[in-house]
C-alpha cells in the first residue's frame, strides 16, 4: 500500500512537473511573439520616421533647385536623377522626383472662371482617342470638378447617376486633389485608370505641360499640327538638349499657335511628385507627396498632400 501511495505520488509530481514545463513554454513563446511584434511596430515607426524625413529632403532638393534653375527644368537635372538604396542605420532609403506638368492636369478643364475651357476639352479628347481611351468619357470628369449639378452632356454625370448607385455618394464639383479620384467617376474603371495615370494629374491651379519632360503622347494632343517624328525626336534628345525658354519653344516648333506657348505649353515646373521608400528588418514603407515651388519664389518649396502607399 506505501509503495502504491509513493507511486501515485511520483507520478502527480511528474504531471505537475509536465504541466509546469508547458506553462512555462507557452508564456516563453507567447513573450517571444509579442517581442516580435514590439520590434516590427518599433521598425515600422522608424520607417515612417526616415520617409517623412525624405519628403522633406526631396522637398529641400526641389527648393534648391528652383534657386539655381535658370528659368527652366529638365530630366538632365539633379532633381531627376532617382537615389537607388542609401543606407540609414538599419534601413535602405530609396527616393525619386517626378515631374507632375509632364502631365495633362484634368484640373485645367474647367477654368477659374468656373467655365468649362473648349481649348483644354480637345486636348484631353486628344490624348484619350491617342491611348485608346474613349473621349466620351471626358464629359464625366467635366461634370465632376464643375461647381454646378447640370449634366454637361449627355455622356456626363452628376449627383442624379451617384447616388443611385449600390454604395452612393455625391459628384465632388470641386477640382480633383489626386488622380486617383477618377476611380469614382462613371465609366472609369481600374484598366482605363491604370491606362491614363501615366499621363494626366490632378493640380490645384491651371497648369502648362513642361516640354522637357512630358511624354510625346501628351505634347502631341496640345499640339496636333505638330509632325509625330519631330515630336519623338526632340523627346530623344531633349536631356541633352532641353529647351530653356518659351521662346525656344516658338522658334523650333514654328507651326505652333501663339496661344499654345505658354499657355499650353511652357519649360519651367512648380508640380513634383516625391516617391520615398524604405525597408528596415521585415518591414518596407512607402510614402509620396506632391510638392509645390513657389512660381514667385523659386527657392521656396511646400508640401501640397502627402500620403502612406503601402
Amino acid at each position: 500500500m506505501v509503495r502504491r501511495s509513493r507511486g501515485v505520488a511520483a507520478i502527480t509530481a511528474l504531471l505537475i512537473v509536465a504541466i509546469a514545463a508547458s506553462a512555462a513554454m507557452y508564456m516563453l513563446s507567447q513573450q517571444s511573439a509579442l517581442l516580435g511584434q514590439v520590434v516590427l511596430v518599433t521598425a515600422r515607426a522608424q520607417a515612417d520616421l526616415y520617409a517623412r524625413a525624405g519628403i522633406d529632403w526631396a522637398r529641400g532638393v526641389v527648393s534648391a533647385d528652383g534657386k539655381g534653375s535658370g528659368g527652366f527644368d529638365s530630366l538632365g537635372e539633379a532633381w531627376a536623377q532617382p537615389i537607388a538604396a542609401l543606407p540609414v542605420e538599419r534601413a535602405l532609403v530609396a527616393g525619386s522626383l517626378a515631374d507632375e506638368q509632364g502631365k495633362f492636369n484634368l484640373n485645367n478643364l474647367v477654368g477659374a472662371d468656373k467655365k468649362v475651357s473648349a481649348n483644354d476639352e480637345k486636348i484631353a479628347r486628344r490624348l484619350f482617342a491617342s491611348l485608346g481611351v474613349p473621349e466620351e468619357l471626358v464629359p464625366a470628369i467635366v461634370d465632376w470638378i464643375d461647381a454646378d449639378s447640370d449634366l454637361y452632356t449627355t455622356a456626363g454625370a452628376e449627383d442624379a447617376y451617384y447616388l443611385g448607385l449600390s454604395r452612393p455618394y455625391r459628384a465632388a464639383n470641386q477640382p480633383m486633389v489626386q488622380v486617383e479620384e477618377l476611380h469614382r467617376i462613371r465609366g472609369f474603371d481600374p484598366k482605363v485608370v491604370a491606362r491614363l495615370k501615366p499621363f494626366v494629374t490632378a493640380l490645384p491651379v491651371r497648369t502648362a505641360v513642361n516640354v522637357n519632360t512630358a511624354s510625346a503622347e501628351v505634347i502631341a494632343a496640345i499640339a496636333p499640327d505638330l509632325p509625330t517624328e519631330e515630336i519623338r525626336r526632340f523627346v530623344d534628345t531633349r536631356t541633352a538638349s532641353p529647351l530653356k525658354s518659351i521662346q525656344q519653344i516658338s522658334e523650333r516648333w514654328k507651326a505652333l499657335p501663339l496661344s499654345a506657348v505658354g499657355n499650353d505649353l511652357d519649360v519651367k515646373t512648380s508640380y513634383f511628385l516625391a516617391r520615398v521608400q524604405v525597408s528596415q528588418d521585415d518591414v518596407q514603407v512607402a510614402s509620396e507627396a506632391l510638392i509645390e515651388r513657389k512660381a514667385n519664389n523659386p527657392g521656396v518649396a511646400a508640401i501640397i498632400w502627402r500620403r502612406p502607399v503601402y
